[in-house]
């Protein structure tokens, strides 16, 4: 241990040199660490998820789900199978991600104390320890490594769980009341803190002896603590090389397209430059940040952990040479078949994932993308007013969404929530309010001031402008609500310009029965496996759960699939490309124009 503390700087110059030693490191384990990381993620995607996709699928056969949406999805996870599919795969998943980790952490340890590492050692190191995994504590590690660190979503992260996130149909919903905005903010700091609280736990895990994960978590806060200004000059020396690789990049990609223009001509060379620029940029930083944030999170825990409670070389493997000990020579030799095997494989999941690349990135081909204004144009008035619709007319939306709710007399309105305090200041259930007192009371939002209509004056004020998707919501209160809708429909003569969505199926049934010639479509906020079973015109899907599985289920019933809430023109885009059939947006008129240059 002598010689690792000679290769590691006192902690006087170890605040100033902090990234100088993980770039040192960097340089020492760079092509071990590119090695295992370009293989693990060609592993994961090639083979890790494709069978766990095939034993979550098998469990639902047995299971007799022929799909699973919306809330039939809660009705699973508390069910027997649900049950089974998180003791079958929850540890699987564990123990895919920890051996990404503790490669990574190990080949760290070692580079720097100078030894350079073989990767096939390293690795059957892990999987020496992979049984001791059930003494830390299985529900302490999937909490972590399944939920914490990946709602952390900071660029860094596991090939099989890189990221997690709250769909944004949840955020932007609450974001737009204060107890919401606090609700939001609360759990984001609360997500930084356990990360930072447990920011060695992956090293402790690895370096040290099996210990429960309550005793790691304990540890890691103790020498986070000890630790913190460490990390925050680390912090702010990797922002300034942060900002000096954006300007090196930014000189690179300009030299670059001046150099593409002059060969290509101008016409194609912008797009070329930057798509090749940025997906090289990407691809790079994919496969660099995991590793790099591995490295300085290693480096900064040996720096102030006693050499004492290592345990790396406990178990006899020499990371430094593939044979390590005499009695492992002829279970090295065993695998000589799988290894030729594992090449194989790779070969096929690096053609899969070509195949599936050069797939995603080619535009579909269809006669329309149609764009749903989500309650309008909200940046025109309030969502849900007739202002918010006028400007989604004129900013170029094929279709206006609208939320109808049924007030106490019957009477349908335009609106979206069931109380009416978030725009009113008013606490009341719209269900305990008459047309005539609704009438009464205004709306205000961002500053702006409008009210409440009805559905019969939505539909004559456009009625030709525009076409309609009302989307409805029953709290149970309604009063012969499908009749009363389908009546308005029919009285407008508007029965091939609308459709009528929700993400109550059996609703949606009852109204198939009253108007089988309007268009329903089923809201999905969860979706897993086909789309088969639903009897309806059409899907639109949150976003998070668009997959090419589920836009291929679509495409074979050959019914159009939309997806929301799509606030950005990169996943417009993106979803474009995929071949969906539009998507409920906020910001239509940016969307438009961004397709238009697509078509």
């Amino acid at each position: 241990m002598n010689d690792m503390n000679d290769a590691i700087p006192s902690k006087k110059s170890l605040v100033m040199r902090m990234t100088r030693e993980v770039l040192r490191v960097l340089k020492l384990s760079w092509r071990p660490l590119l090695l295992f990381e370009l293989v693990y993620k060609l592993l994961t995607i090639g083979i890790f998820i494709p069978l766990m996709s095939a034993l979550f699928n098998q469990i639902l056969d047995w299971g007799g789900y022929q799909a699973i949406a919306n809330h039939d999805v809660i009705r699973f996870l508390f069910s027997r199978h649900g049950m089974v599919s998180l003791i079958v795969l929850a540890p699987i998943a564990i123990a895919i991600i920890y051996t990404e980790f503790a490669v990574l952490v190990y080949i760290a340890y070692y580079s720097i104390q100078g030894r350079e590492v073989r990767v096939r050692a390293v690795l059957m190191k892990v999987l020496v320890r992979l049984p001791q995994l059930g003494r830390i504590g299985l529900l302490g590690l999937a909490i972590y490594l399944l939920l914490l660190f990946p709602l952390l979503d900071a660029g860094f992260g596991a090939s099989l769980l890189p990221s997690l996130f709250i769909p944004e149909f949840i955020t932007s919903e609450l974001m737009k009341t204060l107890a919401g905005l606090l609700a939001v903010v609360g759990f984001g700091a609360f997500i930084i803190a356990m990360n930072l609280i447990c920011i060695y736990a992956l090293p402790i895990l690895v370096l040290e002896r099996a210990q429960r994960f309550v005793q790691v978590v304990r540890k890691s806060a103790r020498l986070f603590w000890r630790s913190k200004f460490t990390l925050l000059a680390l912090l702010a020396e990797w922002l300034l090389v942060a900002i000096l690789i954006v300007v090196f990049f930014f000189i690179l990609l300009v030299l670059f397209l001046v150099l593409t223009i002059w060969i290509l001509g101008e016409s194609i060379a912008i797009d070329m430059a930057l798509g090749m620029m940025m997906s090289l940029g990407l691809y790079t930083l994919s496969l660099l940040l995991t590793p790099l944030f591995v490295i300085a999170i290693t480096r900064v825990y040996m720096e102030y952990t006693e050499p004492s409670d290592y345990a790396a070389d406990e178990d006899g493997i020499d990371p430094t040479y593939w044979i390590c000990e005499k009695g492992k020579k002829q279970q090295v030799k065993k695998q000589g078949g799988k290894l030729v095997t594992m090449i194989m494989l790779l070969c096929i999941a690096f053609g899969w994932g070509l195949t599936m690349l050069f797939a995603s990135e080619q535009p579909a081909q269809r006669d329309e993308f149609i764009l749903m204004a989500h309650r309008g144009d909200v940046s025109s008035g309030i969502e849900n007013t007739m202002e918010a619709f006028e400007g989604a007319v004129q900013a170029g939306a094929d279709r206006i969404e609208l939320d109808i709710m049924q007030t106490k007399d019957g009477k349908l309105v335009v609106f979206h929530d069931e109380n009416l305090k978030r725009l009113t200041g008013h606490d009341i259930p719209i269900y305990d309010i008459t047309w005539e007192e609704l009438q009464k009371l205004s709306l205000h939002d961002n500053g702006l001031t409008s009210r409440i209509s009805t559905l019969d004056e939505v539909i004559s004020t456009f009625k030709g402008k525009t076409k309609f998707t009302i989307d409805l919501k029953p709290h149970g209160f309604e009063q012969d609500l499908v009749a009363s809708l389908v009546n308005t429909i029919h009285k407008h003569g508007i029965q091939d310009e609308v459709y009528v969505q929700s993400t109550d199926y059996e609703f949606l049934q009852e109204f198939r029965a009253a108007a089988p010639k309007i268009k329903i479509g089923y809201v999905m906020f969860a979706a897993f496996r086909s789309l088969h079973p639903y009897d309806v015109d059409y899907f639109a899907i949150e976003q998070s759960f668009i997959s090419s599985r589920i836009i291929a289920s679509a495409k074979l019933l050959n019914k159009p699939l939309y997806v929301w809430t799509v606030n950005d023109v990169d996943s417009a885009e993106h979803f474009y490309k995929l071949g969906v059939d539009g998507v409920i947006t906020d910001i239509t008129a940016d969307i438009r124009e961004h397709i238009d240059l697509l078509h």
